[in-house]
């Protein structure tokens, strides 16, 4: 009987002290994090109406590395054009603005864009030779702006703080002509403008200053509009 009581309690001590016995702690290492390449992923194509009376556009954009090769122009699902080119491209920007208000959207790459402005590649579509023809009066112009509502072309420079210039064109006879400009300097407390006007087939100039305080907000883009 005693003994049957001893193998009981040993067999009672034994399991407890298993119990007890502290786990043993398994101590995770830093592993550094993967690093995941980002690929450019750049929209190569875009499509849409360029006039009403014309099907429907689509244009393929050879682009690889920052730069674009060739741009290929469908009509309808046909190959109508392809241009050949070598143009560094800042990013996968392709949009179809029409430039030169003809009723015609043409094609507008982003070229470069910085505090002096933003700089395109454009491709004005021709009516007449119904196919699209390279722009180098407003390719790779920094500054390049559109108002659309007035129809106008404005070069806008900028040179920091200090100096700001707005050139106003407009398209006549598909030939740009000068409408209006503004020249701003701007000092610690005051601002000058040099703003000058077509009239009569002329140009007429005019200066004036005020102090930095009696500047009206939007003053400039008042003149600008």
């Amino acid at each position: 009987m005693y003994k049957l009581q001893f193998l009981i309690l040993v067999l009672i001590l034994s399991v407890s002290c298993k119990e007890d016995k502290p786990k043993p702690v398994v101590v995770k290492k830093d592993t550094p994090p993967i690093e995941v390449k980002k690929e450019y992923v750049i929209n190569d194509s875009i499509s849409g109406y360029i006039n009403p009376k014309l099907g429907l556009y689509s244009f393929k954009f050879d682009l690889a590395d920052y730069k674009l090769n060739k741009i290929k122009i469908y009509c309808v699902g046909k190959l109508v054009q392809t241009i050949n080119t070598s143009k560094d491209v800042l990013d996968n920007e392709l949009k179809l603005t029409d430039w030169d208000f003809d009723g015609y959207k043409d094609i507008s790459v982003l070229y470069n864009c910085g505090s002096g402005g933003c700089a395109y590649w454009i491709w004005n579509y021709s009516p007449r030779l119904k196919k699209y023809v390279y722009n180098a009066v407003l390719s790779e112009r920094l500054g390049l702006e559109i108002d659309s509502v007035s129809k106008y072309i404005v070069f806008h420079y900028r040179a920091g703080y200090q100096e700001e210039s707005w050139d106003t064109m407009r398209y006549v006879n598909n030939k740009l002509v000068f409408v209006k400009g503004l020249f701003r300097e701007r000092g610690p407390e005051w601002a000058f403008f040099t703003r000058s006007k077509m009239v009569n087939h002329k140009i007429v100039t005019t200066q004036d200053s005020c102090l930095i305080k009696d500047l009206k907000p939007d003053e400039d883009q008042r003149f600008i509009r």
